[in-house]
């Protein structure tokens, strides 16, 4: 996943001020993240608070607050990604999309995504600078009993790239546990389907196995037989470890 993100970043440097989202995303600061991972297999709803800075007017600061909820993964290849997946958002933001879907092949993390759509959200403009308003924001995050919160600092047009951006970043810290989940539950699945006599086979070679370590790499040799290895790894190599 680290060479993927150093990638994604390399590639992002070698088009400099190509686009406006360029210069959006090197300009997002995730403030405050979520404490709460992406649920992978429900709904999960962050309540966000994006502040910018009006381009005209640097004395003031842009409240923007809403939700992006996202859904449940679903495997998906690179030609997959569509602006189908940003409901709500700008041309922007889809051409943020359109980047990362050219340089798909560098991003197996977005093999697992997230739909992501932008709800009704409400916009105050402060007459304070940024800083100020940054500070007393982050103290009261800080004190929210929300773990799905966010506090993003970013850029005042395009901003909906900077939320696209904090979902990124979710998804991203979000994804080994993810994947483990995922991994799980489709273990689980693939077990219930499997003929009833070949698992209790495999369940008495791992019982007999257990008494007697001798018996472990006939165990080893049944399930590369059965094709079953990588469904039951974790519990084999679990035998020999010391």
């Amino acid at each position: 996943m680290r060479a993927a993100v150093l990638l994604y970043y390399a590639a992002m440097k070698r088009e400099p001020n190509t686009f406006d989202f360029v210069y959006a995303v090197r300009h997002t600061q995730i403030a405050r993240a979520p404490e709460r991972l992406l649920d992978p297999f429900d709904q999960t709803t962050v309540n966000y608070t994006l502040l910018t800075q009006p381009m005209d007017d640097p004395t003031k600061t842009r409240v923007r607050e809403g939700k992006l909820q996202t859904f449940p993964p679903r495997l998906l290849l690179p030609g997959d990604l569509s602006t189908q997946e940003l409901e709500g958002f700008g041309e922007q933001a889809a051409a943020y999309l359109d980047f990362l879907r050219s340089h798909g092949a560098n991003f197996r993390i977005l093999r697992y995504s997230y739909r992501l759509r932008r709800e009704t959200y409400s916009e105050t403009l402060l007459s304070e600078p940024l800083d100020v308003v940054r500070g007393r924001a982050e103290k009261a995050h800080d004190h929210k009993a929300d773990p799905y919160a966010a506090l993003v600092v970013g850029v005042d047009e395009p901003w909906d790239v900077c939320l696209l951006h904090l979902f990124m970043r979710l998804v991203q810290a979000s994804l080994p546990k993810t994947l483990h989940d995922l991994e799980r539950r489709a273990k689980a699945g693939f077990r219930e389907r499997m003929p009833r006599e070949d698992r209790e086979e495999i369940e008495r070679a791992f019982a007999a196995a257990e008494k007697d370590p001798s018996l472990i790499k006939s165990l080893g040799r049944l399930l590369k037989q059965k094709g079953l290895f990588e469904l039951y790894q974790d519990r084999f190599f679990a035998l020999i470890r010391p």
